[in-house]
């Protein structure tokens, strides 16, 4: 029944692998999470290696490193793994060392195709493959000579389909709004996409210790964490990002994570496990109670104790996730306080 898990000392100990998201969970929006430099420094006595892992294909992998060390991050350029490079690798499995790939997209994608031994070309009508990125000077004649080139046979792989970029003025289109164009005069959309939440990212990170266990960490539900559980591997969802809490506790059954946490620090700690009373349905945790209990509306979860707040948190998650699995609840609903610790965390 329970969904989220526990560990008895620093998460980290319990994985050969942290795959690690950029944006959202070691910085935000260029600038550092406070708790990242520290937290991915203590992962090599936790006996666990960092992989950076990133839907941006628009920067080589020496790029990210330099940034994430001019940051304070502790990073190798080999410990990168950008979608540049497994839609490289991909092409190449596809199509073999010397095919002719469309390059539509940035250098650094340019850079990772040719690495593979793969031959680049502007002819849409010779292409073999498709190496599919976005950078703001992607012209309609690009997306043209693309559509081209995968209506005469090229295998198509992109990078990512993320519907929108973030930027200081916001959300912006992405990769996959302009691959809709795409899709539009086509008639379908990518062969094969590369970036999360797609398993070609995540096999290729897992292929870099093979047979290690291995964990995702990241802000994005629909991305990072639906991606871990189509790979079949643990994840930890922080709230340093674009998820909060409260969101979290309605989140279906494909984005679900393993654990909660406030930042990537949570690597460094340990968790405790929600228990069960399926009796009366209700969920310990720490110093809180989380209760299933009749209402006029059909059910509603009452909340009471103190302690530590993310602790409440997860007996609300865990709670509000199996009832809307099994009674149909409404996990939007709000929670009732029954303590003064809870009416002050559910009025926050």
């Amino acid at each position: 029944m329970t969904r989220l898990k526990g560990a008895p000392e620093a998460l980290a100990g319990a994985y050969d692998l942290a795959l690690l998201d950029l944006d959202g969970v070691v910085y935000l929006l260029q600038q550092p999470i406070p708790e990242a430099a520290a937290t991915i420094a203590a992962l090599p006595g936790l006996d666990c290696e960092p992989v950076f892992v990133t839907n941006n294909a628009s920067r080589s992998p020496e790029t990210v490193a330099d940034a994430l060390r001019g940051m304070g991050v502790p990073a190798e350029d080999a410990q990168v793994l950008t979608s540049a490079q497994v839609v490289a690798e991909i092409l190449r499995e596809r199509l073999g060392t010397g095919a002719r790939v469309l390059v539509t997209g940035s250098e650094a994608l340019r850079a990772a195709v040719e690495a593979q031994g793969l031959a680049t070309t502007k002819d849409p009508k010779d292409a073999q493959g498709i190496a599919y990125g976005m950078i703001p000077t992607l012209t309609w004649r690009d997306l043209a000579d693309l559509t081209i080139a995968a209506r005469n046979g090229a295998v198509w792989v992109a990078t990512n389909l993320d519907g929108t970029l973030p930027t200081p003025d916001g959300p912006l289109p992405g990769t996959g709004a302009l691959a809709g164009a795409i899709a539009v005069a086509l008639g379908r959309g990518p062969d094969v996409v590369a970036g999360k939440p797609e398993p070609g990212i995540y096999q290729a990170a897992m292929a870099r210790k093979a047979g290690g266990r291995a964990i995702m960490v990241g802000d994005r539900p629909d991305s990072d964490i639906e991606g871990a559980n189509r790979a079949g591997i643990d994840s930890l969802l922080v709230f340093t990002g674009v998820a909060s809490p409260r969101e979290a506790m309605a989140l279906p059954p494909e984005q679900r994570p393993t654990y909660l946490g406030w930042s990537i620090a949570a690597l460094a700690e340990a968790h405790p496990e929600p228990q069960w009373n399926e009796a009366v349905d209700r969920i310990d945790c720490g110093g809180w109670t989380a209760v299933l209990a009749a209402s006029d509306g059909g059910g509603e979860i009452r909340l009471s104790g103190e302690g530590s707040e993310l602790d409440a948190w997860r007996s609300l998650c865990e709670l509000s996730w199996a009832a809307a699995d099994m009674t149909g609840y409404d996990p939007t609903r709000s929670p009732v306080p029954e303590s003064e610790a809870a009416r002050k965390l559910l009025a926050d």
